[in-house]
């Protein structure tokens, strides 16, 4: 029945094709084409005939999110999504767009953190439905998460992961297993209130006192209605076995809807009431595969994890062809190293038989997960490599040693699960810098205009006499991009090196802890940590503020010592939920609203804003409203020596933003489209190019400096070639203020470097 449906709407389709060929189409018939193709689509969903592999996204490594995708021919599978999923999901080309699942083994930040941006990109690439399954309380973090991102498109269902019915479909069936804590743990936490009465409330609304069994019930059924993580046992549909005609005509069975049937597993009767059985006409089912997603996140579950019954069947060495079945092909270990090296879950490990491969993803890896940041450093330190320094190679060294089946995980690692199982394909893609240099050398006239490059840097550095100049205060772009990241540009974030001890982040987007630590590398970025003393939000755009409690939780565990938090009052549900759900960060800031370090109107106790001064170790701070998003605020910082930097966030041209940036040392100007573009960045609130430099020459500023670029201008932005006092950002870009009137000289060369990518500039803007 399937085939002769999916022949039909090949003809349908291809009817349809020939006509519009002789005349165009109407509306309805176009309509209908396309309803048409959506059916196709939808029964091609339900094939057997697919192939599966895991494939690992992030390794969990300091910075990194450790997540893995279930990748078939039909559907995508998400288990765990930490900060930076989204953006490592386009390098490794997991398409968002055929995700119908997301398995979540804990809430935490750990693993929640880059489902924001899932979601939204998600929705962008055209996913309209969504399963998520996950321990409760889900729901009220995306509920959270709509008050600051539109998923209006996107139909999120909550898979009830508490219940003892697994979730099945076309390509896998998964069974979930809940962890609760032991009842001891429970017990101790409990003796440590100070009213040691144990009460409860009856009927009638009075309070009563509980006996030790009575509140040891109540226990055991509140945790078991509510746990807090879950393991998924994943079973991979077993590829049907060939039909076998021959077979099938001995049975007197000639073409037609029965023969599909029969290639499906059913059993048919045919006329004159003979039952044909499937299995007598096919060869044998391929086995199934199974594999286990485990995390066992802290010592109070692990009681539950390696004595939970669901794991037991699996544990037994299999001898017979039926328990064969029962094998389990590899376990995605989600769970920290304290709980991984503890001996009691490495008991439970070696229960497992000898073949099954076991796959670490913690922060005792190294692999950050992406060749392509350090692709396009290696290319752009051609250009100047102080203002673009290597990156960190900490993600280069050899993980801690592993024996035998047990592995660490790496980006791109792939574990073949369907059609026949294999074991996890080793891959390293990061490459030698000589390989990247070489491509370089091939591009034509590109040796000779970094030669030319070369000699103009050298004379205009002299002229500057910059190789006399103080290294403070130091401009760290982490993010250059706009609401979506890529290889490229991460989302907007920039970090403000006032001295050797103290510096300001001016916007937090998702991944910028990652950028610090692949900049500074793992032992630097402590420090830096530790050195940042203020964070300013500039908005509630996702892209702006996501990666802020990245950065709060990272810097919690280098330092006691508060920052200065510089934010719209509006973020203040979105830390309070999170104080309130996940874990207390309150001790970690001071929260200071924009709003009153507005411009001349300052509402600040003038001894508290002395000590925000004085530990910032500047002169003064001034914000302004800007035409974005409401509450959207630009900032000046002026220095202790006076030189002053403006960062407009997002915005279009803005009067407002002039007034607070006269006269600045550097303007830090949003650019999201490319001249000529002028309506549609009008319609998102943004800037163009000509929009950002005629801002600049408005304030009179002494540079500009263009960032927060449209994915479309990933490689290389346009802007004029006769501007002399603006720069294009780039991710992990340095730079001291003397060293500003560099930057134009280097455009020729990144046009010819990026020839692939560029586009023509209208100079008549």
């Amino acid at each position: 029945m399937l085939q002769l449906i999916t022949h039909f709407c090949k003809l349908i389709v291809r009817n349809a094709h020939i006509k519009s060929k002789t005349k165009k189409l109407s509306f309805n018939q176009r309509l209908y084409n396309i309803t048409t193709m959506q059916q196709k689509k939808e029964l091609n969903k339900f094939s057997s005939h697919f192939n599966a592999k895991l494939k690992i996204i992030g390794s969990g490594a300091p910075g990194i999110p450790a997540s893995v995708f279930l990748v078939t021919d039909q559907l995508n599978y998400l288990f765990n999504s930490g900060e930076g999923t989204q953006r490592l999901t386009q390098e490794h080309q997991c398409k968002l767009s055929k995700l119908t699942n997301v398995f979540l083994t804990h809430i935490s930040w750990k693993n929640v953190g880059g489902l924001p941006g899932i979601l939204l990109t998600a929705q962008d690439n055209g996913l309209r439905k969504l399963n998520i399954h996950c321990p409760d309380g889900l729901d009220s973090f995306i509920e959270m998460v709509k008050t600051f991102t539109t998923l209006t498109n996107l139909k999120i269902s909550f898979q009830c992961a508490s219940t003892s019915t697994p979730y099945e479909d076309h390509i896998m069936s998964v069974s979930y297993v809940p962890l609760t804590k032991s009842l001891k743990n429970v017990e101790d936490n409990a003796s440590n209130l100070t009213d040691t009465k144990i009460y409860s409330t009856n009927v009638n609304g009075k309070r009563i006192v509980l006996n030790e069994t009575e509140e040891k019930v109540r226990k055991e059924k509140e945790i078991k209605i509510s746990p807090h993580v879950i393991c998924y046992i994943c079973k991979i549909h077993p590829k049907r076995g060939r039909l076998l005609i021959d077979k099938c005509i001995e049975f007197g069975i000639g073409p037609g809807p029965l023969l599909n049937l029969l290639k499906q597993g059913s059993d048919v009767i045919k006329k004159d009431g003979i039952i044909v059985r499937s299995k007598d006409v096919c060869e044998p089912d391929k086995p199934v595969t199974t594999f286990i997603v485990a995390e066992c996140p802290t010592e109070e579950y692990l009681d539950s994890f390696v004595n939970h019954p669901e794991f037991l069947k699996y544990q037994q060495v299999a001898k017979s062809t039926e328990e064969k079945n029962e094998e389990v092909h590899c376990i995605l270990h989600f769970t920290p190293e304290k709980i991984f090296t503890n001996e009691q879950y490495q008991n439970w490990l070696q229960k497992f038989p000898p073949e099954t491969e076991h796959i670490i993803l913690n922060d005792e890896n190294t692999c950050m997960g992406s060749e392509a940041v350090h692709k396009n450093q290696y290319l752009l330190n051609m250009l100047h490599p102080e203002i673009f320094p290597l990156l960190s190679k900490d993600c280069f060294k050899n993980d801690k040693e592993t024996k035998g089946n047990v592995h660490r995980a790496r980006a791109a690692q792939t574990i073949d699960i369907r059609p026949i199982p294999k074991q996890l394909t080793k891959c390293e893609f990061h490459k030698a810098a000589e390989t990247y240099i070489d491509a370089l050398s091939k591009i034509p006239n590109m040796l000779n205009v970094l030669q030319e490059l070369k000699v103009n840097v050298n004379k205009k550095s002299v002229e500057l006499n910059l190789s006399d100049i103080s290294d403070y205060p130091r401009i760290l772009m982490l993010g250059t991009g706009c609401s979506v990241p890529n290889k490229i540009r991460n989302t907007s974030g920039i970090l403000i090196r006032i001295n050797k001890d103290s510096s300001i982040l001016l916007d937090c987007g998702e991944g910028t802890l990652g950028q610090i630590i692949r900049f500074y590398g793992l032992s630097e970025s402590n420090n830096i940590l530790r050195s940042i003393k203020g964070i300013f939000i500039s908005h509630m755009h996702a892209d702006h503020h996501l990666g802020l409690i990245g950065v709060l939780l990272c810097r919690k565990r280098v330092t006691d010592d508060t920052l200065y938090l510089l934010t719209p009052k509006t973020i203040i549900p979105w830390l309070n939920f999170y104080n309130n759900k996940f874990e207390s960060i309150t001790k970690q800031y001071v929260l200071i609203n924009n709003s009153d370090l507005y411009l001349n109107h300052h509402k600040l106790a003038t001894v508290f804003e002395s000590t925000l001064y004085n530990k910032l170790g500047i002169k003064e701070i001034n914000t302004i409203f800007v035409a974005h998003c409401k509450f959207s605020f630009g900032i000046a910082i002026i220095l202790k020596n006076n030189e002053k930097i403006v960062y407009s966030g997002d915005t279009m041209f803005c009067t407002t933003l002039i007034q607070l940036g006269q006269d600045c040392d550097l303007l830090i100007h949003e650019a999201t489209m490319e001249s000529g573009l002028e309506s549609m960045a009008k319609r998102k609130f943004h800037s163009t190019t000509y929009d950002a430099i005629k801002a600049g020459k408005f304030m009179n500023a002494k540079f500009t400096l263009l960032t927060h670029f449209s994915q479309r201008y990933s490689k290389i932005p346009c802007i004029p070639e006769k501007e002399e006092k603006v720069g294009i950002a780039y991710d992990n870009m340095e730079l001291k203020l003397p060293q500003l009137p560099l930057l134009p000289l280097f455009y020729p060369s990144i046009k010819v470097m990026f020839s692939e990518y560029n586009k023509v500039i209208d100079n008549t803007d």
